[in-house]
């Protein structure tokens, strides 16, 4: 389980800015916009409480701060195993089994007893090849 790292006032500060810029400009603005609701007013209200609170008392916002944290700890411990799952599951399994019904192995796994070194020779790369990398 991951620390939660302590913060001073400007760390409490810009925690209390932030957060109450994005609640305000996602919940506020960005999503009715999208969906095309109506503009509520709870989220401009927050972030300015947020933002008044960060400049006035910005100490006073360790336990926002703390239980926040400790949201979004739990909540990345939920979505990404699920994420990862979805992932794996809809990507890098279908490309496997695509490149073992086609017998691809990038990675020449096979074993061949007449060898006596399975080392791959790389190729000399030109001499101008870093003359001018970009």
């Amino acid at each position: 389980m991951h620390g939660i790292p302590e913060l001073n006032s400007k760390g409490l500060r810009e925690f209390g800015l932030v957060t109450g810029g994005i609640v305000a400009i996602l919940f506020g603005a960005l999503l009715p916009w999208l969906f095309g609701l109506k503009y509520p007013l709870w989220p401009w209200v927050i972030g300015v409480i947020l933002a008044l609170w960060a400049l006035l008392a910005p100490r006073s916002l360790k336990p926002v701060y703390q239980w926040w944290m400790r949201f979004g700890l739990l909540l990345s411990r939920i979505t990404t195993p699920i994420i990862l799952g979805v992932v794996f599951f809809l990507v890098i399994a279908p490309i496997g089994m695509i490149m073992r019904l086609f017998r691809r192995d990038p990675m020449a796994r096979r074993i061949d007893e007449k060898v006596d070194s399975f080392r791959v020779n790389s190729r000399q790369p030109p001499k101008d090849h870093m003359e001018k990398p970009f």
